[in-house]
Parts: C-alpha cells; structure tokens; sequence
C-alpha cells in the first residue's frame, strides 16, 4: 500500500534574495539534510490540512490553507527509502521572512537562499528539489533553473521573480 505525504514549499525574500524555508531533518532517513517541512496525512485528514499541520509542528509557521496552492504529486518508485510513498506538495509566498523554529521531527527550521537549496553539493532529502524547481515554475513563471542573477537578487529589467 502507497502511504501519502503532504510537502510545503513556502518563498520569501530575505535581505533581497528569494528563499525557501527548510528544515534540518533530526532523523533518517536522510537525517543532517535539507528538507521541505512536511509529513504524512493522517488518517481522515487530506493533503491540504496535512501541509498546513506539518508546517505548523515542524516549523512554528501558521498558514491558512486558503494561502497554498498546489505544485503537483510525487510518486517516483525509490524516492522515499522507507517504501511507497506518494506526495501532495504545496506552494506559497510569504512577505517578510517570519521567525521559524524546528520541532517535532525537524532539527531546525529556516530560510534558505534558493540557490542553494538547488545547488547539487546541499544535501537535500528525497526529492525536493525536483519539487522546489516545479513550485518555483508553478510560482514565477521559470521554465527550469532561474538564472544566477535573479537567484541573487538581482532584479532583471524586464520580467523580474514577482509572485503571481
């Protein structure tokens, strides 16, 4: 049996550069990596509410669920070593970088610059960067990887990362 997990991509700016909150997972598998706050749906509940749950344990954070938006599902055979798992993944963008905190499962909660969230040497667990390049699509418009400039900060002429 397939279980199902909920995933939460959430961008903000942080001192002019687009981010994505992460946390440290405090446990294997990939215990020590990057991760997108996120879990299993519990019985009786749907992705959605999941995502919203999750994000609040694992990183202090309370969204409504009216603010998130769907990326897409993840049901790659071997993404998850623990078996079948199939994942619901959300985005949002938030003004002004919040305080987080780790709990539950997560060791630390966090902003991170996307470029390195996307960077091949950040250790980051089971597919999430895959789901952070297809919310950062979903959100902005890029059709694969921004170019270093706009991941910096720097803001192009024309056609700047502006939330839609």
């Amino acid at each position: 049996m397939t279980a199902l997990t909920a995933d939460v991509v959430l961008f903000t700016r942080r001192r002019g550069v687009l981010s994505v909150l992460t946390i440290t997972r405090g446990k294997p598998p990939y215990e020590g990596a990057l991760a997108l706050p996120g879990g299993f749906v519990e019985q009786d509940e749907r992705p959605l509410e999941a995502a919203v749950r999750e994000l609040a344990e694992e990183t202090g954070l309370h969204l409504p669920k009216s603010r998130l938006r769907r990326v897409g599902s993840y049901d790659t055979p071997g993404r998850d070593p623990r078996g079948a798992v199939a994942s619901t993944a959300f985005h949002a963008y938030v003004i002004g970088a919040p305080d987080v905190r780790g709990g539950s499962d997560a060791a630390t909660a966090t902003w991170t610059p996307l470029a390195t969230l996307l960077s091949p040497t950040t250790p980051t667990a089971f597919d999430h960067r895959r789901i952070v390049r297809d919310a950062v699509h979903r959100r902005f418009g890029r059709a694969k990887a921004l170019p270093c400039r706009a991941i910096r900060g720097h803001r192009p002429a024309q056609g700047g990362l502006r939330p839609r």
